[in-house]
């Protein structure tokens, strides 16, 4: 089915950040740095976080968009290679098809046109038309570093137009 256009309930990062100053103190609420553009759909996403480390590959990338996604969040740390996209239109269709809420890329998407009209947060660095490698190396569920922030599987991430928030556990909006 081709991507179409839904509306979800905002979330309001600077909002979250304003009434949780001592999560925000004690390190269990983070930032992201600046550096994502925004793409798809959804402005505004949260979801439980899937981590995902490759570099220019992705293979396990499709694989994991391929599972159910459960209203998740796919975080992929490409290493920050701009050399290659990691995700694209199929498989942000595969994504929205599968339930899940949003995907981030260190690294470039391609297919920016057919992302854009997939009910599904994306974000990324940019994007780039070279397809990635094929190998099937990488390494799920560990944590990642990527935007100056750690991030491990089974956290909550927040996004909207404003920045990402990563918390160790889910907030109440």
């Amino acid at each position: 089915m081709p991507c179409r256009k839904t509306y979800m309930a905002a979330f309001a990062t600077a909002e979250a950040c304003d009434s949780n100053t001592a999560l925000l103190a004690s390190g269990e609420l983070r930032a992201l740095e600046p550096i994502f553009k925004i793409y798809g759909q959804r402005r505004s996403f949260s979801g439980p976080i899937v981590t995902l480390k490759v570099f220019e590959d992705n293979v396990l990338v499709r694989q994991l968009l391929e599972t159910r996604g459960e209203g998740r969040v796919l975080v992929i740390d490409g290493g920050g290679s701009k050399r290659c996209a990691l995700v694209g239109g199929n498989l942000a269709q595969s994504a929205q098809n599968m339930g899940w809420s949003g995907i981030v890329v260190n690294g470039c998407i391609r297919d920016v046109d057919e992302i854009n009209a997939c009910d599904i947060g994306v974000r990324a660095l940019g994007s780039n038309p070279l397809k990635s490698n094929k190998k099937a190396i990488g390494e799920k569920h560990a944590p990642i570093s990527i935007a100056g922030t750690l991030i491990r599987d089974g956290e909550w991430l927040y996004a909207d137009s404003d920045g990402i928030l990563i918390s160790k556990m889910e907030l109440s909006i």
